[in-house]
């Protein structure tokens, strides 16, 4: 009964951090160890930080590690961004998520958590984008299998030292038999984007609809069960004035039932304020919704605190009905069961790729995006 008591305490703690309410921290034996574990299984611990360290300080003070990490991150990911920007030169790109969502959506300036660079260029760019980068020194971070495979990946990862990762993005879908799944065309993410300004870049970045339809897609395909990506989502919804042209986009890209999914979860967690016909307009079934509702019931997101768990299945398995959602979740269930019973598979190679492997991957880019020119 008492770590019951507990965990509920904390999961109301990190739902009122992610709402910008004051929290209100019960003095309970453990409370401050579960408080810990869980805003960094929900990646908001520098944002705990920020919240708790009027109130209770001596919490904050187990968080400012965190913070620090997360806000000397951002400042060695702008100034990465001003070197990638000055190499790419006049090629046309756009940057997403991280510092975007650090510095525009993010309750707290420079302290969301976050990994790599993402940038997008046009697929009858990549070739020059990849050989300016790759010319100033950042180097493949990609195995030859990640690279030469029939899925020809969305994403060249590369590096150098003292920088942030890059990926260098052609297409937001990341792999083949996804895209058959979501039409996502660069060509109108870049004709849609909208300036902004990280540190000292001056920059372009997906326009209001796009963010939000992609922040649920990637949520989805993350399972949606972690609090920084459900307010990640509210950030950005709150930012919409033209909900039609988000329904319309989530149309176009396949995507309606992780956008549905997503934004339902948000609104149940956070309060997220989406119009009450949303399902109708992303032509989601009623079906679905009871379904997803009823599994975020059972299992809230907050009290999540482990990878394996329902609302990631249904999440990852979303479809527009609740019969396609349910058989395919069930459906991936039996095949992750059949997988770990069978004998451990020899790693694939994870042999570093060279120059040439990213060669031929520019070259199968451009054979399955058309731009591959007749001379080549």
């Amino acid at each position: 009964m008492r770590h019951r008591t507990v965990r509920r305490a904390v999961d109301a703690v990190c739902v009122a951090v992610c709402r910008g309410e004051r929290p209100d921290v019960p003095d309970l034996p453990g409370i401050a160890d579960g408080l810990v574990r869980a805003v960094r299984f929900h990646r908001i611990a520098p944002l705990a930080h920020v919240a708790l360290r009027e109130t209770r300080p001596e919490l904050a003070a187990l968080l400012r590690e965190d913070r620090d990490s997360a806000l000397t991150h951002h400042v060695r990911a702008t100034t990465s961004l001003e070197a990638v920007a000055s190499v790419l030169g006049d090629v046309r790109w756009v940057v997403f998520k991280g510092p975007v969502l650090s510095e525009t959506l993010h309750p707290a300036t420079g302290l969301r958590s976050y990994g790599d660079l993402d940038l997008l260029v046009a697929p009858g760019d990549l070739r020059t984008a990849c050989e300016r980068v790759l010319g100033a020194g950042w180097q493949p971070l990609a195995t030859r299998h990640d690279l030469l495979n029939d899925e020809v990946t969305g994403e060249l990862e590369v590096g150098r030292p003292g920088s942030t990762l890059v990926d260098l993005h052609w297409s937001l879908v990341l792999s083949e038999t996804m895209r058959r799944r979501f039409h996502v065309p660069t060509a109108g993410l870049l004709a849609r984007s909208t300036p902004l300004t990280i540190g000292s870049v001056s920059a372009r970045t997906l326009d209001p609809a796009d963010t939000l339809v992609h922040l649920c897609h990637h949520a989805a395909f993350s399972a949606a069960m972690r609090l920084l990506h459900l307010l990640d989502v509210d950030q950005a919804a709150r930012r919409i004035d033209d909900w039609q042209a988000v329904a319309d986009r989530a149309r176009s890209w396949g995507a309606v039932a992780q956008v549905g999914l997503v934004l339902g979860r948000a609104r149940r967690v956070l309060g997220t304020p989406v119009p009450a016909d949303l399902d109708r307009r992303l032509g989601l079934s009623r079906g679905f919704g009871v379904l997803v509702s009823t599994i975020d019931a059972a299992s809230p997101t907050a009290a999540v605190r482990r990878e394996a768990s329902w609302p990631r299945r249904v999440a990852r398995a979303a479809r527009p009905s609740a019969t396609r959602t349910a058989a395919a979740a069930l459906r991936n269930g039996l095949v992750g069961a059949v997988d770990r019973a069978r004998p451990a598979r020899a790693p694939e190679s994870s042999a570093a790729a060279r120059r040439e492997d990213v060669e031929a991957w520019i070259a199968a880019v451009e054979v399955v995006s058309g731009t591959a020119s007749p001379t080549r």
